[in-house]
């Protein structure tokens, strides 16, 4: 079974921001680290892993910096990383890139685990419109998952009681706090970096988004607004329909 995890590198939540003079943050001040709803997801691959056997492979857009972040989170027990290096951070360009780079490299996958939310957004978009992209089923906000054959079984927190979804495979399912405990990685694995596999791919084509400018400006030989003060709706109907036609507007 070959499952891909969705990871994001965000701001460490315990750092002291920093503005520069462009007044945004000075990147260089910060811890950077993994979505927290993220290593819930690569647990729970890693788990299915060591149940059916296979093969988990972390999918990224970031920086060059992201590498060692994404060495950290590989000590975890993933067997390979993609890092598509982008400048890009909105959720529509993210997902169009990683869905790309998907169908190009990994297109066979059986599934694909997230978190639910990125922790420093909060938007929540980007699994939901890859899976959009790829055209598969996407099943959001998992606390269990559970795989009979070709089925992957899915419980939900409902409101009154819990929601069981089933869905085809290859699915798109992100995760939910308390479906698991996230390993800690190995010493070991963490300081020995020689069997860490991580691809790292330029993205030549860059999602080119259009960008939409509006100008407002006062509006010109603007009329004076006539105010109808009646608290009889009747009355003030044929006030207001006596004052469109003496202005000659019907």
């Amino acid at each position: 079974m070959k499952i891909l995890v969705l990871v994001k590198e965000i701001i460490d939540t315990n750092s002291k921001i920093i503005f520069d003079k462009q007044k945004k943050i000075d990147e260089s001040q910060v811890k950077w680290v993994v979505n927290l709803y993220d290593e819930y997801a690569l647990e729970e691959a890693i788990r299915i892993k060591e149940q059916y056997g296979g093969e988990v492979v972390i999918y990224s857009v970031g920086r060059d910096r992201t590498k060692d972040t994404l060495n950290y989170i590989m000590s975890m027990g993933a067997d390979r990383a993609v890092l598509i290096k982008s400048e890009r951070s909105d959720a529509k360009s993210v997902s169009e890139i990683l869905a790309k780079h998907i169908g190009e490299r990994d297109g066979d996958f059986d599934l694909i685990l997230a978190g639910w939310i990125g922790i420093d957004c909060n938007r929540g978009q980007v699994p939901g419109r890859v899976s959009s992209i790829l055209g598969v089923p996407f099943v959001n906000v998992v606390i269990k998952i559970d795989i009979n054959g070709q089925t992957v079984i899915c419980e939900k927190e409902g409101e009154s009681s819990n929601e069981i979804i089933e869905a085809k495979i290859p699915s798109l399912i992100t995760v939910q706090r308390g479906i698991n405990e996230p390993r800690y990685p190995n010493i070991l694995s963490i300081m020995d970096k020689t069997e860490k596999k991580i691809e790292i791919v330029e993205n030549i084509d860059q999602i080119r988004g259009k960008q939409a400018r509006i100008n407002i400006e006062p509006e010109k030989d603007r009329k004076k607004t006539y105010m109808i003060n009646e608290s009889d709706s009747e009355l003030a109907v044929k006030m207001l329909m006596k004052k469109l036609i003496a202005d000659k507007v019907m």
